[in-house]
């Protein structure tokens, strides 16, 4: 397929999570397993010795992709995984692992073509190409967001874990007379200032650096955008931040929770499933929410008037709240 559009480019660049998804089955047995009847994530966790909250997680991204189907909360192979994943005379289990064994000379592809020669330039650091991926990632999204959102005179607004601070700068442009603050960590912030220079926009935002699960957010703030942050964290986290954000808002103020959000099932849109299974991959506890466990967390946390907004063709979406 030829590349000539964003999307495909996207697509293209995250390739690697479709396979690792299907090699990770591969290795696990799922596939094998599910061969010899259906399954919950639950028992068949316990037969592969398995995590079954992580496991559950995995089959939605499978169910998402077609391999797996799902009744309730049963899992079962679809026809192409019995034939050609599971264990048989048509097995093509070996040769698809033996792909997964390359994996390592892949990674190191941009090393041997270089021959040796060092890398020109100053070469960034993870934290740099993450942050400014998000700035790359949230700048149509971020004037979207704030038309739909506006800030009144005198209102103060928190991004929170605002990175790049995209959407923070393009509130306090949009509304003279707003104070909008982005809270991040230090290394984090130290990017932030960075970008804010380029755009111009030093004096338009503030920075509040600290660790959001451990120190004080500030306020009372008007509104508190929290955009692409919960799947980061476990539910337990998550609640004890959406309780800290309670306690920050102003009484009648507003909180905003953006996220890539999976229909009730788990299995759709396959955006969120393989993003769910990346948060697997990448953190301790994270996952993609449905707007059902976002909007009960925020209830939990105290916030009334909850909102579910209709998610884009990407599955992300906003559920808001009121204090």
């Amino acid at each position: 397929m030829q590349v000539t559009t964003v999307d495909a480019l996207m697509e293209m660049s995250h390739g690697y999570q479709r396979s690792m998804l299907l090699f990770a089955a591969l290795d696990l047995g799922v596939f094998s397993a599910l061969a010899k009847g259906p399954s919950d994530a639950a028992r068949l966790a316990r037969r592969l010795s398995l995590d079954p909250r992580n496991l559950s997680i995995l089959l939605n991204a499978l169910v998402g992709v077609g391999l797996l189907g799902k009744r309730g909360k049963v899992y079962r192979n679809k026809e192409i995984a019995d034939r050609f994943l599971a264990d048989g005379p048509l097995s093509k289990a070996s040769i698809l692992l033996h792909h997964l064994n390359c994996w390592t000379e892949w990674t190191t592809l941009g090393r041997k073509i270089r021959g040796g020669r060092k890398r020109p330039g100053k070469k960034k650091g993870y934290q740099e190409n993450f942050i400014r991926g998000m700035e790359d990632n949230s700048r149509e999204r971020a004037v979207f967001i704030a038309k739909k959102i506006p800030l009144r005179k005198g209102e103060r607004a928190l991004d929170l874990g605002g990175g790049p601070g995209t959407y923070a700068v393009e509130w306090a442009k949009r509304y003279p007379g707003t104070s909008v603050t982005v809270f991040d960590l230090p290394e984090t912030l130290a990017i932030t200032r960075k970008i804010l220079k380029e755009k111009g926009a030093s004096r338009q935002v503030a920075l509040r650096e600290g660790d959001f699960l451990r120190d004080r957010l500030g306020g009372p703030y008007d509104l508190v955008w929290i955009s692409q942050i919960l799947h980061a964290y476990s539910e337990k986290d998550c609640l004890l931040l959406l309780r800290k954000v309670r306690r920050a808002v102003a009484r009648g103020g507003r909180v905003a929770v953006q996220e890539f959000l999976l229909e009730e099932g788990g299995t759709s849109p396959p955006g969120p499933a393989f993003f769910s299974v990346h948060m697997v991959a990448a953190t301790e506890g994270g996952k993609a929410y449905t707007s059902g466990e976002v909007s009960a967390m925020l209830k939990i946390a105290g916030f009334r008037r909850i909102v579910k907004g209709r998610p884009d063709v990407r599955g992300v979406g906003v559920v808001s709240a009121t204090a």
